[in-house]
């Protein structure tokens, strides 16, 4: 344990030292946080539409039938419960719910005006815009076609339809409450990876690390000391993340912060071992960057970060099963803005465990310690 505290305070000395990583520690995330909150997104397709059919009449159906042909929704649930739909929309089975009352068909032909609710899961501010705004512009089309159909038949004041909307999980559709989170999983993963690979390759062009190799050091004792000082620092952005938040931009936490730090240092683990296996396929500080900057792109284009994962071709959706930046993404906005419990995100959880155990076992093989 002497042995294993002594090579801790190695590496703190070693990155306190570096005023200039020091500075990268600090600063990049408050700056990032202040400017990539407003990046863009794209257009949304396979919204999870569900259905709460209280009419079932001929005129619903045609309005159901209009929803799914279009290219933008796709039909996962259909009830006549409002309660089994908000319990999906709830579990993220669905993302916005089209509620069609009792006597749909009735109010429209008597000249009544009928109410339509549009209810959305708005974690994603940017899809749930579009989500309501593509279903108001469909309904509202169909609206027109019911009201050409009735004059043609003499019906005298056709009803027209009330769309009424809700928001949840994020009521006012603020745009910065879904980036702020998506980009604090980024920050977390790019220092990780990036500062493990270039401190661990910095030995190997210094040669300090043969000195190391010769050591009695055990292999646990070197993977430990050098990982754990980049572990706390993961954990310092983390914390500096939520207070930019939480003081500048005054996002609510609405799940458990000890949750959230929980998962966070189960991600750390995994994020670090990749950058520790990048350093040992690696000769030269450039070459170590070069391989971290191909992982961090395509695990950021494809984290959902700026284009929601079921946008994505099958193909990008298939590789983002290993993608520990997806789901870190997922994670923390799930804990911050709807409050998610362990059991919510038991799933994304299993899987950086899996992966973590699996990029830490390479680690573990690829390291070769000369003793």
């Amino acid at each position: 344990m002497r042995i294993l505290i002594a090579l801790i305070k190695k590496e703190f000395l070693q990155i306190f030292r570096n005023k200039i990583i020091i500075r990268m520690i600090i600063l990049m995330p408050i700056a990032q946080l202040m400017i990539l909150v407003y990046a863009a997104n794209f257009e949304m397709k396979n919204i999870l539409l569900g259905i709460v059919d209280r009419d079932h009449s001929s005129t619903s159906q045609k309005m159901i039938d209009k929803l799914q042909a279009s290219r933008y929704f796709k039909l996962k649930d259909y009830t006549t419960s409002s309660i089994v739909a908000m319990r999906n929309l709830a579990l993220d089975k669905t993302d916005l719910i089209v509620d069609i009352p009792k006597d749909f068909e009735k109010d429209v032909q008597n000249g009544n005006n009928p109410r339509i609710a549009i209810t959305v899961n708005s974690i994603n501010s940017m899809k749930a815009g579009l989500a309501s705004s593509y279903a108001g512009n469909i309904l509202g089309d169909f609206a027109k076609e019911i009201t050409v159909r009735l004059s043609k038949r003499k019906v005298t004041n056709p009803g027209q339809f009330d769309i009424i909307y809700s928001n949840w999980f994020n009521p006012l559709m603020d745009y910065k409450s879904l980036m702020l989170p998506g980009i604090l999983a980024i920050l977390i993963t790019i220092m990780g990876i990036l500062l493990t690979a270039l401190n661990i390759v910095r030995e190997k062009e210094m040669g300090t690390i043969e000195q190391i190799n010769v050591t009695p050091i055990s292999k646990f004792q070197f993977l430990v000391g050098k990982l754990f000082p980049f572990w706390v620092v993961g954990l310092f952005q983390l914390t500096l993340g939520l207070c930019v938040s939480m003081f500048i931009y005054h996002l609510e936490i609405q799940g458990s912060i000890i949750l959230l730090y929980g998962v966070v240092a189960i991600y750390l683990v995994a994020i670090l071992g990749l950058g520790f296996l990048i350093s040992t396929i690696s000769d030269t500080q450039t070459q170590a960057m070069f391989v971290t900057l191909f992982f961090l792109i395509m695990f950021i284009l494809l984290s959902g970060l700026f284009t929601p994962i079921e946008s994505m071709p099958q193909w990008a959706q298939n590789i983002d099963l290993i993608n520990p930046v997806a789901y870190l993404v997922s994670i923390i906005r799930l804990v911050i803005l709807k409050g998610s419990t362990l059991g919510d995100i038991k799933t994304q959880i299993t899987a950086i465990i899996i992966i973590g155990v699996c990029v830490n076992t390479l680690v573990i093989w690829r390291y070769r310690k000369i003793n």
